[in-house]
């Protein structure tokens, strides 16, 4: 099987076959399929088309950038400032569909730690790793 040139971090190129291309796609295909996944997608999805939770979730990381600048300026936040934007997260943490989309987070994520493991198991190194030291 040909080659297939692929651009690495730092401006190297490094080859793959085609066989290692092919297999990468069907895994990312199968863990698209995963229920974890699938939830995850589904939850933003629903996260998405509606537009008051999301204009919700952008004050809250708005409020905070500028209570966060403010603070780093060296003004002191009022202690009602620090009631409302705690009051602020709390309304944006409880909201059933940004709460969905977090709880699929996590799943998704705790599934993907499965798969590395499975693939650190397979070639006998610590993939996460692996990756991390290219990130």
């Amino acid at each position: 099987m040909p080659a297939v040139a692929v651009v690495a971090v730092g401006g190297r190129t490094m080859e793959l076959s085609a066989e290692i291309i092919t297999t990468a796609q069907r895994l990312g295909q199968m863990i698209g399929q995963a229920p974890a996944i699938q939830a995850y997608r589904l939850a933003v999805q629903a996260l998405e088309s509606a537009p008051e939770a999301l204009a919700l979730e952008q004050r809250l990381y708005e409020h905070y950038e500028t209570l966060l600048a403010r603070q780093q300026a060296g003004e002191a936040l009022s202690q009602a400032e620090i009631v409302a934007f705690n009051r602020l997260r709390g309304e944006v943490q409880s909201h059933p569909l940004i709460l969905r989309r977090e709880t699929a987070l996590r799943e998704a994520k705790a599934y993907l730690a499965q798969v590395a493991d499975e693939i650190s198991l397979v070639l006998k190194v610590d993939y996460t790793a692996l990756v991390k030291a290219q990130s």
